[in-house]
């Protein structure tokens, strides 16, 4: 079953649809689960979070980072990141959506398919 997930994989079309699917299902989970704080948050996502809030229009912005399968499960344990996924409030403005994009591909070494950026729904921090 591995070795089929991994030939699977090989192919780059399908990786990139997986890693669009993660992305999906990331900003699912931000959406629903994000609170006042940023419990469950890497210090990583959070150094992220903040200085992405910074950027002119952003306002509140909340990151996720995915790291490669290491023996079958999702862990960030001195892996570098292959996906990204911000949910921020200004992301309705293209210029926003654009220059937080081109952050996290510049800040994570990651290729534009690899990061999507998401408006935050009105009254989630």
């Amino acid at each position: 079953m591995m070795e089929r997930i991994r030939q699977a994989l090989k192919n780059p079309s399908l990786r990139a649809r997986l890693l669009m699917a993660l992305a999906a299902l990331a900003a699912c989970a931000l959406l629903l689960g994000a609170q006042g704080d940023q419990g469950g948050m890497t210090s990583e996502e959070k150094r992220l979070s903040r200085a992405l809030s910074s950027v002119s229009g952003a306002g509140n912005v909340r990151v996720t980072l995915y790291y490669a399968p290491k023996d079958g499960a999702f862990s960030s344990a001195a892996q570098r990141p292959v996906g990204a996924v911000a949910v921020a409030q200004g992301a309705g403005d293209i210029a926003v959506r654009l220059n937080l994009t081109q952050a996290l591909m510049r800040l994570l070494d990651l290729d534009a398919q690899s990061v999507l950026v998401l408006t935050m729904e009105e009254g989630t921090r």
